[in-house]
């Protein structure tokens, strides 16, 4: 699959060794967007051992998926997912999504200066179509309620509805 940039094409392709320094910038990148409009419920992750960290999550499992947004030879973006399996017990569930095989969207990034060209949308359709291929039924994310870009990202462009919140409170 392959999205159109204003410096070029995104090429869209499994995540693999040696990518990992450049999904660290893309994380970071993603940190300091979120640190600078909710400085209190965010941290700029800890530089050392991140790249390593990064890399190790490059060899998926099975039920597992690393895509990147490829421009020009390097990784603009990323998407982790995971297909999580209907339960044996959803039948004493209330929620009826239990009963279904789902693809989970665990995480969503693309670096500075690639926002809105297409990347993240490229990689969200891609990881739906490997759920679907896996036997998903309903894909869900998470994303912080405030967020002037992301919450309409996943609503108004991508057609996911608001199902649930998490809520926290510091002990």
């Amino acid at each position: 699959m392959n999205a159109t940039a204003d410096a070029g094409e995104f090429v869209i392709r499994p995540g693999r060794p040696g990518d990992g320094p450049a999904l660290a910038r893309i994380h970071l990148d993603g940190a300091a967007y979120y640190l600078a409009f909710a400085p209190d419920e965010f941290q700029l992750p800890d530089e050392d051992g991140l790249v390593a960290y990064i890399e190790a999550e490059l060899e998926p499992d099975e039920g597992s998926l690393v895509l990147v947004a490829d421009l020009d030879g390097r990784p603009a973006a990323a998407i982790f997912a995971r297909i999580v399996p209907a339960l044996e017990e959803a039948r004493f569930q209330w929620n009826p999504a239990f009963a279904h095989t789902r693809l989970s969207i665990e995480y969503l990034a693309t670096g500075e200066g690639q926002r809105r060209h297409g990347a993240a949308t490229a990689l969200v359709e891609a990881a739906e179509q490997w759920g679907r291929d896996r036997g998903a039924t309903l894909a869900f994310t998470d994303t912080f309620l405030r967020s002037p870009a992301s919450l309409p990202f996943w609503r108004d462009r991508m057609g996911y509805a608001e199902r649930s919140v998490s809520l926290y409170k510091p002990l």
